[in-house]
């Protein structure tokens, strides 16, 4: 809202994106420099033994001021993400302006690219990550580490290389700004059907489609025994996948029904995800790459269904001067649905013996529990897919139902108070 209303020197987009990437550039550079301090196990073979059964001289060797000296580095994290979420802002408002720009034909053909070239990146970020911080003390197996610091030298590097990227390589008109207050305009924007409904459905279905098990790292790192240099490849292997995803549909896909892909990748991600899971939980057959393995084959739906999802934005129509708040009312519907997640989340697994102690237990009843927990989490992600039914099947149901430019403040105003909780 800020990058449509309040422009910089006559610009919306250029500046917001240049300081906010000044500000992971200055919060990179301090955590580069900020010395790290000693580990929490000063001996990392002890990591893997539960503090209750630890003797008085094992439990002497933990460092616990560790979590006291990462307060700061929490600070400066949530600056360094402030400041890219400040430069996405700016970019967004950009990428909507060129998207509405294009044929009908093959509109969002731009943001599908912007997602490919994202996501490319990702790729050699978790290639940096993985192979850089694979020490024990990381809990991999090389005798050399990057170590956190100089992983962060990279950082401000790359952050310092954008802010040139971001004036010159982004054009846009001098003087231009939204013809009204964003507060209004917000208001009457709410009370659209075609709005508010995209609001439910984003919102609802990423509070059921993101409930899961808390138990899942401790699983991971307690069961399938993965190593940070694994788990480095998966994630470099998720973004191959991403990139697979987006581009089947931003090729083939355009003019698929909405719901119907939603629905479909929905269903595979849920049974996808479910085999090496169960198989894992009761030692049927563990292994680091099995674990990691299978899901990712249900990147490609996923990846699918999002860039689906985005595509809504780009064909509201008569909104000019608002293009960053568009495309951030849609990424705010959904962030705002993760803390309800997380919370359902917490809530559901308080009830289960499900917690890292009783993992590293690893007998039938925890493995029951542990079960339970998922099957629940696997229940929630399929009813999301009752929401679909408020997203129109394509973009010509959009453009027919703002032809009819039915209106509700009832729903506006509920939409308004579903949302104003999370907006932090």
């Amino acid at each position: 809202m800020l990058t449509d209303t309040v422009p910089i020197f006559g610009y919306r987009r250029r500046p917001y994106m240049i300081i906010g990437w000044s500000l992971s550039f200055i919060s990179c550079l301090l955590m580069a420099a900020l010395p790290l301090g000693e580990p929490y196990y000063t001996d990392p073979s002890l990591s893997d033994i539960a503090t209750v059964d630890m003797t008085p001289e094992q439990l002497a060797t933990l460092n616990t001021d560790a979590p006291n000296r990462g307060i700061k580095l929490i600070i400066l994290m949530m600056i360094a993400n402030f400041g890219t979420v400040m430069a996405y802002s700016g970019f967004n408002g950009a990428l909507m302006d060129v998207s509405q720009r294009e044929p009908e034909a093959t509109r969002g053909t731009a943001m599908g690219d912007v997602i490919v070239v994202h996501y490319i990146f990702m790729v050699i970020s978790s290639f940096m990550t993985g192979i850089g911080l694979n020490s024990e003390a990381y809990g991999g197996t090389y005798s050399w580490t990057m170590g956190f610091n100089a992983i962060m030298w990279v950082c401000p590097a790359m952050s310092f290389l954008t802010i040139p990227f971001s004036w010159y390589c982004v054009q846009e008109v001098k003087g231009e700004r939204a013809e009204m207050p964003v507060l209004p305009f917000l208001y009457n924007l709410f009370q659209e059907r075609v709005i508010y409904r995209y609001a439910a459905y984003r919102f609802f279905y990423t509070v059921f489609s993101t409930i899961t098990v808390t138990s899942s790292s401790a699983i991971q790192s307690d069961w399938a025994k993965v190593e940070p240099l694994n788990s480095g490849i998966a994630s470099m292997l998720t973004a191959f996948l991403t990139i697979s995803g987006t581009y089947l549909v931003k090729t083939r896909g355009l003019h698929w029904n909405w719901r119907h892909i939603i629905i479909v990748c929905e269903v595979c991600v849920v049974f996808i995800d479910a085999i090496p899971t169960l198989l894992t939980i009761w030692d049927v057959y563990r292994s680091q790459w099995f674990w990691l393995g299978v899901p990712l084959v249900a990147e490609v739906p996923f990846a699918a269904g999002d860039y689906v999802a985005q595509l809504f934005m780009i064909e509201i129509e008569n909104q000019k001067g608002f293009e960053a708040t568009l495309l951030g009312l849609a990424v705010t519907t959904q962030s705002v649905g993760s803390p309800f997640a997380t919370v359902i989340t917490k809530s559901v697994d308080g009830y289960f013996d499900i917690g890292r102690t009783f993992i590293e237990q690893d007998n039938h009843h925890v493995r029951s529990q542990v079960t339970l927990a998922y099957l629940i989490a696997y229940a929630f992600n399929l009813v999301s897919m009752a929401f679909v039914l408020y997203l129109p099947k394509q973009k010509d149901v959009i453009h027919e139902m703002q032809r009819e430019n039915r209106k509700s403040k009832f729903w506006g105003v509920v939409t308004i108070c579903y949302l104003w909780p999370g907006r932090s």
